[in-house]
């Protein structure tokens, strides 16, 4: 059963101009947005994210090889948190998709994750403690079960050559992260408390 969803002109007015300006759908926009609204107050300590086009996102990127575009990501989700583990697969020969997979210290909310990598809001799916980011232009274009395909492939078989992997010390002693991960969810924990 199918469920179809009017929405006021200037609403969808926006719609259209967020999609465009983030080379994207208006239905890729929708869900996203849905699932983020689910997950936002979330924290999780392991994340997957797959970001199609690496390169779109990357100041002068011609001049940079496949190395150099994986190092950039890992820093831009590694660098000044709470310490992490990562690996970063792009072999753009194949695709034109960069893989990451993140181990965090400890849980970081998912606003800060988001906060990352331009406030963009990708679309979302959690499987145990896993959740997975997806930066696509098209989420119903057919390929999302390749994209989980490839992630569930290069957990089991990795491919050393085109990836690139790294530990990131935390910024934070003990008492900072402890303070940091609180901070991150002070607003929300007081919404809704009277004096």
């Amino acid at each position: 059963m199918s469920m179809k969803m009017e929405f006021p002109d200037e609403y969808v007015n926006i719609l259209k101009s967020y999609a465009e300006s983030n080379h994207t759908t208006v239905e890729t926009v929708l869900a996203d947005t849905l699932e983020f609204l689910e997950l936002k107050n979330e924290a999780f300590q392991h994340y997957k994210v797959v970001v199609e086009g690496p390169k779109d996102y990357l100041n002068d990127a011609e001049e940079l090889n496949a190395a150099a575009v994986r190092q950039l990501y890992m820093d831009l989700f590694g660098e000044d948190t709470v310490g992490d583990e990562i690996h970063c697969y792009y072999d753009p020969d194949k695709s034109d998709f960069l893989y990451l997979d993140i181990c965090y210290d400890a849980e970081v909310p998912l606003w800060n994750v988001i906060e990352m990598f331009q406030n963009k809001i990708p679309g979302m799916e959690l499987s145990g403690e896993v959740l997975s980011l997806f930066y696509v232009h098209n989420r119903f274009d057919g390929h999302h079960d390749d994209l989980v395909a490839t992630q569930e492939w290069l957990d089991t078989d990795p491919d050393d050559r085109n990836t690139t992997a790294g530990y990131y010390e935390s910024i934070f002693d003990d008492r900072e992260q402890e303070e940091f991960l609180d901070d991150a969810f002070y607003d929300d924990d007081t919404d809704g408390e009277e004096d």
